[in-house]
């Protein structure tokens, strides 16, 4: 009987942190993936608005793929202006929101973990500026 009481009181709160551990690094890999692609996209775009619309739209794409919610979570930066000058370096920063599981109705859904993840670009030296 002790242990099964005992394999309860272990087992519960350990499933419960390896299910919170997953979506923080599912979480992880989401903002890595966002940060490259984005500081990608906006190194070879010759238009930094259709740049700013096509990191918009794969952003969500993702985010909505593994089921994370957050508006505004890329931060652009150039060192150049515009962002696809020859030679310039542009910088992605994204931050996400995580929300924990089981715990939406209480925290909302937003949690109280926040992951981040950077990528630096450096626009081809030898392009055409555009």
């Amino acid at each position: 009987m002790e242990f099964v009481v005992l394999s309860a009181a272990l087992l519960i709160p350990s499933l419960y942190l390896v299910l919170t551990l997953g979506s923080v690094q599912a979480a992880v890999f989401v903002a890595d993936t966002i940060a490259r692609d984005a500081a990608r996209i906006h190194a070879v775009a010759p238009d930094q608005v259709a740049a700013a619309q096509r990191t918009q739209q794969h952003t969500a794409m993702i985010l909505e793929d593994f089921q994370l919610s957050g508006t505004d979570v890329v931060q652009i930066s150039c060192s150049e202006t515009p962002c696809s000058t020859p030679g310039g370096m542009v910088t992605a920063e994204v931050r996400i929101p995580v929300p924990v599981p089981g715990l939406g109705p209480i925290l909302g859904e937003t949690g109280p973990v926040t992951v981040g993840a950077a990528h630096a670009v450096q626009v081809d030296q030898y392009r055409a500026a555009g």
